[in-house]
């Protein structure tokens, strides 16, 4: 009898014990996430936005579970109401902050689209549309957008790609090299024989888009220096660097 006995209390103790080990790790982690509320929210990058204007479309605030929030969905959220912002990271700081780190896009170019002006960062990402072009940015010629929408990239008709691409890897070139401010217009309308106007004095014709980067350092650090340092000051004329060569040619304007 005895013996029996004993046997069925060291079964009743073997069943019980997960669900007490169940019920201490629930109210462990019901005890953590009690304290782990957030106290701080910090944000890093921002010139364009405020920081506070950033923080109300995350939708987080002080006191909000750390534990609970979704930083991805955070992220996009942001990314979806500031199309300046083209990459945010949320990260938790525990115990009790979060850090929201953007990164703001530059507004490099103009496409004309009907009756607006779109005005696009490097990547061809919408960034906002007006009514009359500002002044300052590189004009986009020989292409035509499909169904644009701010805060997202630029779209082509079908066959488009390749154009949409040149035009993109052109303009982060151009960003690059650091001569956006002195580009008036880039025309992509042939995509074998891209051209664009440098310095209110040039019409340069860059070929197609390989190789860029290397043409364009070039363009700055010498062949520029070359042209001023024997043609008299404010000639005009027309520079032809499609030679894969790397070999390139100057017409001076009569």
């Amino acid at each position: 009898m005895n013996g029996k006995k004993t046997r069925r209390k060291s079964s009743g103790t073997i069943l019980y014990f997960p669900i007490a080990v169940l019920l201490i790790l629930c109210l462990a982690v019901f005890g953590i996430s009690a304290f782990l509320k957030i106290q701080k929210i910090e944000v890093s990058g921002n010139l364009l936005y405020a920081a506070g204007n950033i923080i109300e479309e995350a939708g987080i605030s002080q006191g909000d579970n750390m534990l609970l929030i979704n930083a991805g969905a955070i992220a996009e959220k942001i990314r979806a109401a500031m199309p300046f912002i083209s990459d945010v990271r949320v990260t938790r700081v525990f115990p009790d902050s979060i850090h929201i780190k953007v990164s703001e896009s530059a507004a490099t170019a103009v496409i004309k689209y009907q009756n607006q002006a779109l005005i696009i960062d490097s990547a061809g990402r919408i960034l906002q549309s007006e009514n009359a072009a500002p002044s300052g940015l590189i004009e986009i010629r020989g292409f035509t957008p499909v169904n644009p929408e701010e805060g997202k990239t630029l779209k082509t008709e079908v066959g488009g790609e390749t154009r949409l691409q040149y035009l993109t890897e052109v303009l982060k070139a151009m960003e690059s090299a650091g001569i956006c401010g002195d580009v008036s217009y880039l025309d992509v309308a042939n995509i074998a024989n891209i051209t664009f106007g440098y310095a209110d004095k040039y019409t340069v014709i860059l070929g197609g888009s390989s190789d860029v980067q290397h043409k364009l350092s070039q363009l700055t650090s010498r062949i520029i220096t070359e042209i001023e340092g024997r043609e008299p000051a404010g000639t005009t004329g027309t520079l032809n660097m499609s030679d894969p060569s790397g070999r390139w040619t100057w017409n001076a304007d009569m």
